[in-house]
C-alpha cells in the first residue's frame, strides 16, 4: 500500500518531501519498527520524545480513570502538579520565581495566552492615562525564532515569516515586529531606543533560551538576556522566555532560571513549556507567570475546554518525577559529546559541514546546500531515514538532532556513522 493512500483523507501540514518514507507500527525508547520490519533510531519527533517511545510510568499515569474536567472543577491533580513545578523551577537557586500557572493543550497556545496577558498590559499602558497613551504597539523577537503557528505566536516566528507573508492576507504589509540578531546587545538597545523615538510601545519581547527551529542549538547568552530583562522592565514591557523546545533538553532543567550561569538572573515575566512536560504522549503546555504577569489576567479574556484536566496534569507529574540528577547530567554530558563528535565530523568534511552548534541534546549540523540539500526527494534527510536514522531538518539547511534524554555514547556513534555515510554518498 502506498504511503500517500494512508494519508489521502488528510491535509498534511508538511512539504511532501519531508514526510517519513515508512509506516511506523511499533516503538520503544529511541527505536521505531516499520511495517516492513525496518528499524530506526528516532532523533526527530520535533523534540517532544525526550522520554522515548512508550515510557511505562507515563503511559501508566495517563491510563488511569481520571475524572475528566477542566480548571472549573478542583482536583488533587492540580495541587500535585503545582507542587512538582514549584520544586523544579528555581531548584538551583532555592525558590521558585513563578507565582501561578496556566495549562493549555499546545506550546503555541501557551504562547498565545502569554500574548493575551501582554495584550492586557498594553491596553493599560497605551489606554487613557497610560504611560504610552495612544502610542503604536510593537513586538520584539529574535531573528529565525519560532514561537508557534497560531495567530499572534506566528507573528513573532521569524523562521516562518516569508511563507506567511507570501500566502496570508492577514500578514500582508504587517509592520508590528522588531527583529534582533541573536545575542546582539547593541541591536537590542537600538530597537528599544528607536521605539521610544518613534512613539511606540513594545508590548512584549520573546526569547528562546535555545533556538529549536530556525537556528537549532543556538543558546542565549547571559549578558544579552540581562539586557533584555533590564530594557523590558524599564519600558514597562513583558519578557517571555519560550522554553517549549528547550525545556529539560537544553541543560537538564525546565527553566532558564536554572541554566548554568543564570541562577541569579532576574526571572522573566512569562515562561512556557510543553514538549518536555508531556513527553509527546498527551497534549499539554504550561505557562509560568511571575506575580506581575499573573495579576494582569482578567477573567474572560481567555478560556480553554481542556485546560488543567487531570489526565494531562498527571502525565506531567509522571514526567517530572522521572527527572533525576543522573538524567540531568546525561543530558548535559551527552550533549557536549554529541557536538564534539559532530565537530570531528566537520573536521573530516570541512567543505561540506558549514556549522555545528548545540546546547544539551538540541544540536544541529548545517550542510552545504548546493551539494548536500537536506530537504527534498532523494536529499540527505530521506536518505538518512531510509538507512535507519530518524532525523528532522532545521535551520537553513541543517540536520537537527533531538534524541531521547537517556541516549548513550554508542547511540551517538551510530548517529554520527550514518551521517558520515550520507556525506560520503552525496559527495563522491
Amino acid at each position: 500500500m502506498r504511503l500517500t493512500k494512508l494519508q489521502s483523507g488528510y491535509v498534511n501540514f508538511y512539504n511532501p518531501a519531508t514526510v517519513n518514507p515508512y509506516v511506523a507500527i511499533a516503538a520503544r525508547g529511541p527505536w521505531v519498527i516499520t511495517s516492513h520490519g525496518a528499524v530506526l533510531h528516532d532523533n526527530g519527533g520535533y523534540g517532544m520524545l525526550g522520554g522515548g517511545h512508550g515510557p511505562d510510568e507515563i503511559i501508566e499515569a495517563m491510563s488511569q480513570n481520571w475524572v475528566m474536567a477542566n480548571v472549573m472543577t478542583p482536583s488533587f491533580s492540580q495541587q500535585r502538579l503545582t507542587d512538582r513545578l514549584k520544586k523544579e523551577l528555581g531548584h538551583s537557586r532555592g525558590s521558585c520565581p513563578f507565582d501561578r500557572f496556566i495549562c493549555m493543550n499546545s506550546g503555541s497556545e501557551a504562547v498565545t495566552v502569554s500574548l493575551r496577558i501582554s495584550d492586557a498590559n498594553a491596553n493599560t499602558m497605551t489606554g487613557p492615562g497610560g504611560r504610552y497613551e495612544g502610542k503604536t504597539i510593537k513586538l520584539v523577537a529574535i531573528e529565525q525564532a519560532f514561537h508557534g503557528r497560531t495567530g499572534r505566536p506566528a507573528q513573532i516566528s521569524h523562521s516562518c515569516k516569508p511563507n506567511y507573508d507570501k500566502n496570508l492576507a492577514s500578514f500582508r504589509d504587517r509592520d508590528n515586529l522588531y527583529l534582533v540578531p541573536p545575542n546582539d546587545i547593541e541591536a537590542l538597545r537600538k530597537v528599544f531606543s528607536d521605539a521610544e523615538a518613534n512613539g511606540e510601545f513594545i508590548e512584549l519581547m520573546a526569547i528562546e533560551p535555545v533556538q529549536g527551529e530556525g537556528n537549532p542549538g543556538q543558546c542565549v547568552e547571559r549578558a544579552f538576556y540581562d539586557e533584555a530583562r533590564r530594557l523590558t522592565l524599564e519600558h514597562g514591557s513583558m519578557l517571555l522566555v519560550d522554553s517549549i523546545q528547550a525545556g529539560l533538553r537544553g541543560q537538564g532543567c525546565l527553566s532558564i532560571v536554572d541554566y548554568q550561569g543564570f541562577q541569579d538572573c532576574l526571572a522573566p515575566d512569562l515562561e512556557t513549556w510543553s514538549k518536555a512536560m508531556n513527553a509527546g504522549q498527551y497534549p499539554l503546555s504550561v505557562l509560568g507567570m511571575n506575580e506581575r504577569a499573573s495579576s494582569l489576567y482578567v477573567s474572560g479574556i481567555y478560556g480553554n475546554t481542556m485546560t488543567t484536566n487531570p489526565r494531562a496534569l498527571e502525565t506531567a507529574v509522571a514526567v517530572l518525577d522521572r527527572i533525576t540528577p543522573e538524567l540531568r547530567k546525561n543530558i548535559r554530558d551527552k550533549g557536549v559529546e554529541f557536538v564534539d563528535k559532530l565537530n570531528i565530523l566537520a573536521e573530516e568534511f570541512p567543505e561540506y559541514i558549514t556549522l555545528v552548534q548545540g546546547t544539551g541534546l538540541l544540536c544541529s549540523a548545517e550542510l552545504r546546500p548546493d551539494v548536500l540539500p537536506v530537504v527534498g526527494f532523494g536529499a540527505v534527510e530521506p536518505w538518512c531515514r531510509k538507512r535507519g536514522l530518524g532525523v528532522i531538518h532545521g535551520g537553513k539547511n541543517a540536520l537537527r538532532f533531538t534524541p531521547h534524554f537517556a541516549i548513550t555514547s554508542q547511540e551517538i556513534d551510530l548517529i554520527i556513522g550514518i551521517v558520515r555515510e550520507s556525506l560520503i554518498h552525496f559527495t563522491s
